[in-house]
């Protein structure tokens, strides 16, 4: 990049400060890696709440680490970052001084105020998916992928015993009330519910009954009862005694992913991964007694909190909402947590950012100063996969993963018209240079080009290739400023470069050893970049087809590309999370921003040139201050 004077950098600097004002929520900017100014989306909820016992406090598992919310506000406590955050389960001692967290095969112990490590529990020899502490906090319980149930001594760390029994990863365990017995739940798909006696390590028996993947099992607050459930629709209710099977509820629900009980064991709370309802059952009759609607997307976890008075639930469309158990009334909603933020793109103006951040499937555009949600363009029914915006500004078009093309008029948020050929999600969009252009590519390996003052569909190109390429849809595509040339990245390992007027290929670009994810002309349509599963970004002459350079591997593949506004720098996201950024005169990687912790499906640069967006799956979304690299690299 071209040096900056001193007055420009302050400038500049000033701006992005602007972020810190209190227009902007203070979380945003917690725990940010270097070089990022805010972060927008809370991450992926995983499904795993806790409540501290005292009940003020709720633990939510995210994609970048676990938000601490207090309960009778729903605001942000505390973020905890980091590798021991984001590996893996996290339990709580039912005193609430101790937290246990799975890393790969070892879990830590860690004091819950100071997060100072206590111990380090070793033995497992594969990594541990599930973690629960005994009633009375004295022991630990463990499954892992090493088909093992494991029984520790908290006090003093020692392993107790070796539950054997499993033939498959152990992927849930839970303990009973008092303690005499425990639950655990074999891999996906074997339907193996073991029960076992604490204090001897006997196996009492195996329950088989389930015709597929068991999802959740809970224990009454009795102890006498069990509850499982399953992909196969149904809640079963085993005594714990005999094994016998005692009752038997069927809902309508596909996939039962959540149960939990009432504190007095009279009714069975249940969600569904198919069904955004939360369903109330009386556990005596089996009746069906209230259900609880308002999630927008499927049921992922369900608890109570310790008073019983308020169930929690935890779902997809990036909400966690608190119920009243008795009246059935909503209470609170925490919102931004987030199922992907796969887009994201500025306007030409450099004042909004579009993104596809939030969790029930509208489009959020933000104030670039500020931070603030200045608009949400709400109509989606599926997950966002693209988002574009018109060389005017004027027009954004956003593709989800049912097939649908939406586009809005900026300015008032009013939706124009919606585009239905696709049968299968849209993962990129296109614009012309003036506008009335728009080019849509499809999981279904069809390209669209679009009349956008009346949605009139102009062409349409099939990309399937002939002979034995294998070729599962279109990854990338992207005109050339000059309106002529649409190139379209596939899962083969060619790039084409598809003439418009004739709807024919007029080139192939080929030296990729491996699928192509992302293509991207320069600004003056001189140059077209491209990456894939092969490590390494290729530049190619625009006219001719012939390859001009290929720079430096990254260490993953290569699944999005954009140029500068100068047409000087490269940025190239990874499936690993990293952003590579490389300077176009040398040929030289310039430099690596680190701290998405899924894969980088969008990088997009401010008209300036000063700011970089990017959107991954780790469910956020990174603004990087490029200055900052600028100014390392001068």
């Amino acid at each position: 990049m071209k040096n900056l004077n001193l007055f420009s950098i302050l400038i500049i600097l000033i701006s992005l400060l602007s972020f810190s004002s209190s227009s902007a929520q203070e979380y945003t900017r917690w725990h940010l890696p270097e070089g990022a100014i805010v972060r927008f989306g809370k991450g992926r909820a995983y499904g795993s709440s806790t409540y501290f016992p005292d009940g003020t406090r709720l633990a939510v598992r995210s994609s970048i680490g676990i938000w601490i919310y207090d309960v009778d506000t729903g605001k942000e406590v505390e973020l905890l970052t980091g590798d021991m955050w984001g590996a893996g389960n996290i339990a709580m001692s039912p005193d609430g001084n101790t937290l246990a967290v799975a890393r790969g095969s070892n879990i830590h112990l860690l004091d819950a105020e100071t997060r100072n490590q206590r111990d380090v529990l070793t033995g497992h020899t594969f990594t541990v998916y599930s973690l629960a502490f005994s009633p009375t906090g004295e022991m630990l319980v463990s499954g892992s992928r090493d088909t093992t149930v494991r029984l520790w001594d908290i006090n003093t760390g020692e392993l107790l015993r070796t539950l054997i029994g499993h033939t498959d990863s152990v992927r849930s365990v839970v303990y009973s009330p008092d303690g005499k017995t425990l639950a655990s739940v074999g891999n996906f798909e074997d339907g193996t519910l073991c029960l076992w006696n604490v204090q001897t390590g006997q196996l009492l028996r195996t329950i088989t009954e389930h015709s597929g993947r068991i999802y959740r099992v809970a224990y009454a607050p009795d102890g006498q009862t069990l509850a499982s459930s399953g992909r196969d629709s149904k809640i079963r209710l085993w005594d714990v005694e005999t094994g016998n099977l005692l009752k038997t509820i069927t809902t309508d629900m596909k996939y039962v992913t959540s149960i939990v009980y009432s504190s007095d064991g009279g009714i069975l709370a249940s969600g569904s991964r198919w069904d955004n309802n939360i369903y109330l059952w009386d556990v005596h009759t089996g009746e069906h007694l209230k259900t609880l609607t308002g999630h927008t997307d499927q049921i992922d976890s369900l608890v109570y909190a310790p008073d019983g008075k308020v169930l929690t639930s935890e779902s997809d469309d990036g909400t966690i909402r608190f119920w009243d158990t008795n009246t059935g009334e909503l209470l609170r909603t925490i919102s931004g947590h987030t199922f992907f933020a796969r887009s994201a793109v500025f306007s030409p103006d450099g004042e909004i950012l579009a993104s596809s951040e939030r969790g029930d499937n509208a489009i959020a555009l933000r104030d670039v100063q500020t931070g603030a949600l200045v608009k949400t363009l709400a109509g989606h029914t599926a997950h966002l996969s693209s988002v574009a915006y018109s060389p005017d500004g004027k027009i954004l078009a956003s593709g989800s993963w049912d097939g649908q093309i939406r586009v809005w008029n900026v300015q008032t948020g009013e939706h124009l018209k919606t585009l239905t050929e696709h049968e299968r999600g849209v993962p990129t969009l296109s614009f012309s240079a003036d506008g009335t252009t728009l080019a849509s590519g499809g999981w279904d390996n069809i390209i669209y080009l679009w009349y956008v003052p009346t949605g009139h569909l102009l062409q349409t190109i099939t990309t399937n290739s002939t002979g034995s390429e294998r070729n599962n849809g279109v990854n990338a595509i992207s005109l050339n400023p000059d309106g002529r040339t649409l190139a379209v990245a596939t899962d083969a390992a060619i790039i084409r470069l598809w003439d418009i007027r004739t709807s024919k290929v007029k080139t192939e670009l080929i030296g990729h050893e491996r699928r192509v994810s992302a293509v991207a002309y320069s600004p003056n349509g001189s140059v077209l970049a491209s990456g894939g599963d092969d490590r390494k970004i290729r530049l190619w002459d625009a006219a001719s087809g012939k390859l001009l350079s290929t720079l430096p591997g990254q260490r993953d593949a290569v699944l999005s590309i954009a140029f500068s506004p100068d047409g000087q720098t490269i940025a190239s996201g990874s499936a690993r999370g990293d952003i590579y950024m490389s300077d176009l005169a040398t040929d030289k990687h310039i430099a690596t921003l680190t701290g998405h912790k899924g894969a980088v499906r969008s990088v997009a640069f401010s008209p300036n040139g000063k700011v970089l967006a990017s959107g991954s799956d780790d469910s956020t979304l990174l603004l990087w201050d490029l200055t900052q690299i600028e100014s390392k690299n001068d």
